[in-house]
């Protein structure tokens, strides 16, 4: 069976399921052509009649074939067939079990030589070589006794087979099995299954001479066979090969020789080859990854790598840790991505991508260190696990190399992981692209934001590409970027290759949180080579609401079951949480995904009854987590019985004039270091706002709070990374719902069968013995398949671990969602003071309040979005680079300030100010403002457009709603600000009492282009200035009032004319000032700080350096009319680049790259036989980016999420929930309107 056709984890297909309903009835029926199918009226025979399973057997055969040269005058005889070396010679086939010897042959003794030198007078070819040509004491041929085949590793890649059988006669003993089979490194074939006259075997002298002595296509031949109805005797036999391993040979009392032989698949050679410096592959992996990487992306680039021979001498002298330094140093000058965790076009369609951190804006100082080279698992593959591992050569005799065999295909000796997939998580990929902070550690691992055109050019069986891949959760393996540091560890610390890809993968399922848990897997039966799959990837297991499972039969007495056993595995952890766990009344997220699983056990040990059930006597609940930080020394020993040490046991020095214990001396030392370590954090933390020395706001970190008032857990965030870690933890291990991971329980089941050869790893299936209540919840996984083979009897043994359906995980409590008591993800204090600083970071014109981030009480509800990805940049003729076309991102997350909020901390900092500081502080208002640059150029120009075009229009801000809270003070009013000399908030304050004078709540400031009808030199002339060559000085009455003498020259002319030609849509609903004309950029607003919690709405945005000239916006989020992260960012971008490429037609572009509404996927009358030509809730073909409307709507369900949080897990889960808020449809044409990512 070749495995590599089929999806890991999918159902078992329906004509596999009604064959073992016919064998569970005893019936064995086989016949080539007949149909499975072809049933009786209810009575589950075929037409042909019944064959009862008890009537069958098995056979068994074992083989192996050689190629025999006899050496005459240093020469070999025998012609050169295609594949071999020069005179090949002749190839013979041996075996045991075939039944093809004739009788007793009673021939001369001959040697093994005189053998080999008939068979070459006989002529050339692939023959059969009986037993029993030379048997003058007419012993019986050789035969098997048993077969034991087990499946190794975590989900079965490799395979240990040991064949026992008995050889009669000494003279095959010598010629045959002893030089052939019994030989380390000989490889031998196994073929079994039922004895039927349906069941046919093949021929191998057939298939090598076909082929040629090679072999290349003998494995695709016997498994390449898809298991379909014609061919489902596949299921009924099997082929094993390998090479041997060891063996044992004893003669017993009869002169027979009772032989074992052990042989192991195929693909242990690539695993268990030895890492050292004597083969070069620790010093490839450790010392020269780099510089490889560097040479094959030149080529790929089309670079011409200039080689001259006594340079690379040379250069081959200087230190390794100099040239890797100097290697990493070429990846790290290219300085075109600013946004973290984006794989450019170029990183993704090569295979390679570095990672630079100091380049992204904002990031926190010190983290050049943590930059990264990464190589996705494809390139990694191809150029050094096939090219240095699985690499093989043929030479003639000449010792010349003939032929060299680096091929990925699955039935190669080599890794071959085309059709393979790791899970795609959205919190993971959003993670990604979090700021990194000094506390995170680079994740080893990296998705691409599209996969369609990569590096890796063959995509898995049936691959749909990016967009379907995200609905199923998965990505293609070889598309994922893996840390290179992390693989030169890997194969440092590694004494082999298996250590050294289970360290990699050990650490991505580390770093994923557990949730990427890649195995090695076997491709086929052959188990020739390697490929990788995540358990963890969800296959559509049940493709229609009535599909079943397959259930094997346990109790009746015609099962084909043999014997089962089911074990329970205690965790890790021990009994201690095993008690706290059985009684513990909230949903809990353990750091041990072990505990996580026993806690799972509560899903099926009970009915859908709502009772609690407790053993006695009861133990009561595990104490609140608390860290050893935390604890107060004063009350740790207040509950215990401390003893007195006895007094001869004290010890006493000189101190001075005084004698005391030493025991007070060491301590009086560690008082005086306590009192210096306390100063020294002090003086660190100080200053920590503005940089400004004189003035600091920390914070005194609070008692925090592990659970809530309803008993819900609390876990702090110390990082963006970190809380998204901790959220995608949530949502694939404790949410409920069909895109939540299946836990796999600490429960095993051992199910030994009729022997078959149907189902293989990954395959699933259940049971009729449990209990209702467990049926409908669990399936057993196949994680390994074995065999034994005696005289009468073939078995199969599925080992199987226990999964829980993700829809059934709410069963932990007690018939609840577990929504309803879910654990709360909130921010630590410090990484809401870090936030809050970066919002109100310093601008150039010094407006900032800086109480503002004493008063951030708590920030929640991120949403993040990047642009659509463009793959092609050409705009009619002209091909346009990312820094004219830039990918952007954008996150919206919502600031909660209260002034009473750490109000001891503000009040301190006001008496603390010195009165010369020009600092503001403020407890009612707070501005957002642009920061100014030192010189504009043309990007930066566009930009300012843009965003001014947005801020000053109605389609962010909702200015008419702001007009209407302050119709009774006064609507908000435009104001003009000379760049060079801003006002500060309420002019230069004299004193901390007068903080808040002359301010103006929502006053917008604009540099605008004429001011009393005169060109605005002071301020609208800066932003031009970076176009001159040479200043044509212009005398302007109006200009003499800032001292300025400077007009506009030739270049500076054609841009203003473009400028002033710009139709600016500005709010009817902000004041205009009378003085101010033409064209607007935005300054500054005026935000006021009302009494009680305030949510203000931070827009962050990532992209080129020219967007940090306004890069975190602030709005209230009540005034906030654009909620919509995506809409937000596809905007922006594409308004840029309008006022970026002047004359060029970008909307016939961006029209053909960014998602067009497809329409309601859910109006229209629920019923089929009705056609309305507007409606599409029956559209069955392509949906926009889904196959059908159906699948849209399901996808806009998983989109939203209900009061607690919580994914809906279907449609009409989501529909019933708006339909209780009212307005329904409404509201879901307006969050589809919201969602433009999954048009």
């Amino acid at each position: 069976m070749d495995l590599s056709k089929k999806v890991f984890g999918a159902n078992v297909d329906k004509k596999i399921r009604d064959y073992f309903k016919l064998l569970q009835e005893g019936n064995f029926i086989i016949e080539p052509g007949q149909s499975v199918g072809a049933k009786r009226e209810g009575l589950g025979k075929t037409s042909m009649g019944e064959s009862y399973l008890g009537d069958r057997t098995p056979y068994a055969r074992m083989w192996t074939a050689v190629n025999v040269r006899e050496e005459l005058e240093k020469s070999f005889t025998g012609p050169s067939p295609q594949g071999g070396g020069k005179n090949f010679g002749k190839t013979f086939v041996y075996s045991i079990n075939e039944n093809r010897e004739g009788s007793y042959n009673p021939n001369e003794l001959d040697s093994l030589s005189t053998q080999m030198r008939s068979a070459f007078e006989a002529g050339f070819g692939v023959n059969y070589r009986p037993q029993l040509d030379n048997n003058p004491y007419l012993k019986p041929t050789a035969g098997i006794t048993s077969i034991n085949s087990k499946s190794e590793g975590a989900v079965g890649a490799l395979r240990r087979t040991t064949v026992n059988f008995i050889v009669h006669n000494k003279q095959d003993f010598d010629n045959i099995f002893l030089p052939f089979f019994l030989k380390p490194g000989a490889t031998v074939f196994v073929d079994f299954g039922w004895s039927d006259k349906a069941l046919s075997l093949y021929n191998p002298e057939s298939l090598i001479s076909v082929d040629n002595p090679s072999m290349n296509n003998f494995y695709k031949r016997v498994y390449d066979t898809t298991l379909v109805e014609k061919d489902i005797k596949k299921g009924l036999q099997t082929t094993l090969s390998g090479q041997v391993t060891k063996y044992d040979v004893t003669v017993d009392d009869k002169g027979s020789f009772s032989c074992t032989l052990e042989f192991v698949s195929s693909n242990y050679a690539l695993l268990d080859k030895t890492v050292s410096d004597d083969n070069d592959l620790k010093f490839i992996f450790k010392n020269a990854i780099e510089e490889m990487l560097m040479n094959y992306y030149l080529r790929f680039t089309g670079i011409k790598v200039e080689t001259n021979e006594k340079e690379e001498s040379d250069f081959n002298k200087v230190p390794v840790s100099e040239r890797k330094k100097l290697a990493n140093d070429f990846f790290d000058s290219d300085t075109s991505v600013r946004i973290t965790g984006k794989i450019n076009r170029l990183a993704v369609e090569s295979g390679v991508f570095y990672q630079d951190l100091s380049g992204v804006k904002d990031n926190e100082d010190k983290l050049d260190k943590k930059e990264s080279l990464y190589i996705s698992y494809g390139l990694l593959e191809d150029l050094f696990l096939n090219n240095f591992i699985s690499f093989w050569e043929f030479t003639d005799d000449s010792g010349k190399t003939t032929e060299t065999v680096k091929s990925k295909e699955p039935f190669s000796n080599s890794f071959s992981s085309e059709n393979s997939y790791v899970r795609y998580d959205a919190d993971l990929f959003s993670l990604m692209s979090k700021k990194l902070r000094s506390s995170d550690e680079l994740t080893c691992f990296l998705y691409p934001s599209n996969w369609d055109k990569t590096y890796n050019k063959t995509k898995p069986v049936g691959n749909l590409g990016t967009s379907n891949d995200k609905q199923k959760r998965r990505i293609p393996l070889r598309d994922l970027f893996i840390s290179v540091p992390i693989i030169s560890e890997a194969f440092e610390r590694s004494t082999n290759v298996n250590d050294a890809l289970e360290f990699i993968f050990d650490k991505i399922y580390e770093d994923s949180a557990n949730i990427l848990n890649i195995k090695m897997i076997a491709n086929n039966d052959a188990q020739t080579s390697i490929t990788f799959q995540d358990v963890n990837v969800e296959a559509d297991k049940f493709g229609a609401d009535n599909e079943d499972i397959l259930t094997f039969d346990l109790t009746s007495g015609n099962s084909v079951v043999l014997n089962s056993d089911l074990k329970f595995e205690t965790p890790k952890a021990g009994l201690s949480s095993m008690i706290a766990i059985g009684n513990i009344d909230n949903l809990t997220v353990f750091d041990e995904l072990e505990l996580i699983k026993f806690n799972f056990l509560n899903s099926i040990s009970t009915e859908d009854r709502k009772f609690k059930v407790q053993h006695l006597p009861i133990f009561g609940n595990p104490p609140s987590k608390i860290k050893a930080l935390d604890i107060k020394m004063d009350n740790f020993l207040e509950n215990i019985e401390v003893g007195v040490a006895d007094v001869r046991d004290y010890k006493y020095i000189e101190e001075g004039d005084f004698i005391i214990r030493e025991d007070q001396k060491k301590y009086n030392t560690y008082i005086d270091d306590r009192k210096k370590a306390i100063e020294k954090a002090k003086e660190k933390s100080k200053n920590v706002t503005s940089g400004n020395a004189n003035t600091t706001n920390e914070v005194k970190a609070p008692d925090l709070l592990t659970e809530t008032s309803d008993g819900r857990q609390i876990f702090y965030a110390k990082s963006e990374r970190d809380e998204k870690l901790l959220e995608a933890k949530m949502n694939n291990f404790v949410n409920t719902n069909e895109n939540s991971i299946s836990p796999v329980m600490p429960i095993t089941l051992s199910l030994k069968i009729y022997g078959n050869n149907f189902l293989g790893i990954g395959d699933f299936f259940t049971v009729n013995f449990l209990p209702k209540h467990y049926q409908d919840r669990v399936y057993f996984q196949i994680v390994g398949v074995d065999h034994s083979i005696g005289t009468s009897m073939w078995d199969t043994t599925y080992t199987t671990v226990m999964r829980l359906k993700s829809t059934k995980k709410y069963k932990t409590k007690v018939n609840t969602k577990s929504g309803e008591k879910r654990p709360i993800i909130q921010k630590d204090p410090e990484l809401v003071r870090k936030k809050a600083l970066e919002s109100d970071k310093p601008k150039s014109d010094g407006i900032r309040n800086d109480g503002l981030p004493l008063f951030t009480k708590n920030i929640f509800n991120e949403r993040d979005a990047r642009t659509t990805e463009i793959v092609n940049r050409q705009i009619g003729q002209v091909g346009y680079t990312e820094e004219q076309i830039p990918e952007l991102q954008v996150t919206f997350e919502t600031h909660v300030i209260n002034v009473e909020h750490n109000k001891e901390e503000f009040n301190k900092l006001l008496e603390e100010r010195d009165n010369k500081i020009q600092n503001f502080l403020s407890k009612k208002r707070f501005a957002t403002s642009i920061s100014r640059p030192e010189i504009y150029n043309e990007s930066l120009l566009a930009y300012h457009i843009a965003i001014s075009n947005l801020m000053l229009g109605d389609e962010l801000i909702d200015w008419k709603k702001v007009k209407n809270d302050y119709s009774s003070v006064s609507g908000p009013a435009l104001r003009g600000k000379s760049i060079t000399n801003p006002p500060k908030f309420g002019g230069q304050p004299s004193g901390a009492a007068n903080v808040d004078r002359d301010l103006e709540t929502n006053r917008v400031s604009v540099i605008p282009r004429n001011i009393d009808g005169e060109l605005n030199i002071a301020g609208y002339k800066t932003i031009l200035k970076y176009l001159d060559d040479m200043e044509v000085f212009v005398y302007s009455p109006f200009n003499k009032e800032y001292g300025e003498l400077s007009g506009l020259d030739e270049n500076e002319k054609p841009v203003d004319d473009m400028i002033k030609n710009i139709k600016q849509n500005l709010s009817t609903h902000i004041e205009p000032d009378s003085r101010f004309s033409s064209f607007f950029f935005f300054h500054s607003i005026i935000w006021e700080i009302q009494p009680g919690d305030n949510n203000f709405v931070n827009i962050i945005i990532e992209g080129p350096k020219e967007f940090d000239l306004y890069n975190n916006i602030v709005i209230p989020e009540k005034y906030l009319k654009m909620n919509n992260p995506q809409m937000f960012i596809d905007r922006i971008r594409k308004d840029y680049v309008t006022r970026r490429l002047i004359n060029v037609d970008v909307d016939q572009f961006f029209a053909r790259v960014q998602k067009d509404n497809p329409g309601f996927p859910f109006t229209g009358p629920n019923d089929p036989n009705k056609i309305i030509p507007e409606g599409n809730y029956y559209v069955t073909t392509q949906f926009g980016s889904h196959s059908s409307a159906a699948a849209a709507r399901e996808a806009l369900a998983t989109a939203y999420t209900d009061n607690e949080g919580n994914p809906f897990n279907s449609y009409n889960e989501y529909k019933a929930a708006r339909d209780a808020e009212g307005e329904s449809l409404s509201k879901r044409k307006q969050d589809w309107l919201n969602r433009p990512d999954i048009w």
